[in-house]
C-alpha cells in the first residue's frame, strides 16, 4: 500500500463499485486497498491512506485535516438490514445493560448511542467486542451491535430466542431523515497538491458506482457462492442502499453531528467542506 491507493470497503454494502472498478474498466490506474470500516479509519487518520470512504463520524473528528469527495456516500432512507443490534431483551429493556460494540465501524457506534439515549432513554453500558454470536459475544453481553456482511447474515439467519432492531429503521422512527453511514474524505493537504489525481480518483468512483449498479445482477452473481446470501436477497440489499450525497443528505449527515455533539462524541461541526471537483 502506498499513499496513494485508493480505499475500498470489503463488504457488499461497496458491490457496485467493486463491479465497476474491475469490471467497468474505472481502476485502471488505480492501486486499490481494502479493508473494514474501521481500519481504514485509522489509515486516513494516521494519513497512510489520502483518499478512501471512512465511517461518517471520523470527518466531524477530523474535520481539520480532510474534505469530503463530493456527491458519493453510502446512505439509506430507513432500514438497511446491514446494521442490526441484537438483543437477548426487548429494546426497551436495555436501560443499563451490557451492549458489545463491533470493532469494524465508528458511525454505527454513535448512532445506537444516540437511539438508545433519546428513542428509549437508556444509558447502557458499552464496550467494544470483535466476537461474533458463534464466538459467544453474548455471554459477556445483553446485545451486540453488528454491521456490514455480518449484520446482513445475522439479520437474513435470525435465531430464536432473540431480538433483532435495524437501527436504519430506528434512525428513520427517530429523526423521519435518512442516515449517511459512509462518506469518502481525502486529506486537505493532498488535495491541494494533488487536483488532477483527486480528479481522476472522483470520476472512476462516481463512474464505476454508476457502472455497477446498472449491472447490479451481474454482480450480485459474482458473490453468490461467497456468502449464504442468494443473487436476489444480494439485490434487494442494494436498493434500500443510496450511493449518493445530496444537500439532503449533507443536512441529515449534519443532524446526526449535532446529535453526536451532544452526547460528547465529536466537535461541533455547522458544515460540511467539499474537495474541488469538476462534474
Amino acid at each position: 500500500m502506498d499513499n496513494q491507493s485508493l480505499g475500498n470497503i470489503k463488504f457488499i454494502n461497496c458491490l457496485p463499485l467493486h463491479y465497476g472498478l474491475s469490471h467497468g474498466g474505472f481502476g485502471e490506474k488505480l492501486s486499490i486497498y481494502s479493508a473494514t470500516p474501521a481500519q481504514l479509519n485509522q489509515l486516513i487518520v494516521t494519513e497512510q491512506l489520502n483518499i478512501s470512504p471512512v465511517s461518517s463520524i471520523i470527518y466531524a473528528q477530523n474535520s481539520e485535516k480532510l474534505v469530503v469527495l463530493p456527491h458519493v456516500s453510502i446512505s439509506a432512507e430507513k432500514a438497511l438490514e446491514s446494521i442490526i443490534l441484537v438483543s437477548k431483551h426487548p429494546i426497551e429493556q436495555l436501560k443499563q445493560a451490557r451492549i458489545a460494540l463491533t470493532s469494524k465501524s465508528a458511525t454505527s457506534h454513535g448512532l445506537l448511542k444516540i437511539i438508545m439515549h433519546h428513542a428509549y432513554q437508556a444509558s447502557p453500558k458499552y464496550f467494544v467486542s470483535p466476537l461474533s454470536l458463534d464466538e459467544g459475544v453474548l455471554d459477556d453481553a445483553e446485545a451486540a451491535l453488528f454491521i456490514g456482511d455480518d449484520a446482513l447474515m445475522a439479520y437474513h439467519h435470525q435465531l430464536n430466542g432473540y431480538y433483532y432492531y435495524d437501527l436504519g429503521g430506528e434512525w428513520k422512527k427517530l429523526t423521519g431523515l435518512p442516515m449517511v453511514y459512509a462518506v469518502w474524505v481525502v486529506n486537505r493537504k493532498f488535495a491541494d497538491l494533488n487536483k488532477d489525481y483527486v480528479q481522476m480518483v472522483y470520476e472512476k468512483v462516481t463512474d464505476g458506482f454508476q457502472f455497477g449498479l446498472t449491472h447490479i445482477a451481474d454482480a450480485a452473481h459474482t458473490l453468490q457462492d461467497t456468502f449464504s446470501l442468494t443473487a436476489a436477497q444480494i439485490v434487494h440489499y442494494i436498493g434500500l442502499l443510496n450511493y449518493q450525497f445530496s444537500p439532503a443528505h449533507e443536512q441529515a449527515l449534519l443532524t446526526y453531528y449535532r446529535m453526536a455533539h451532544a452526547l460528547g462524541l465529536s466537535p461541533n461541526i455547522t458544515e460540511i467542506e467539499f474537495a474541488k471537483v469538476v462534474k
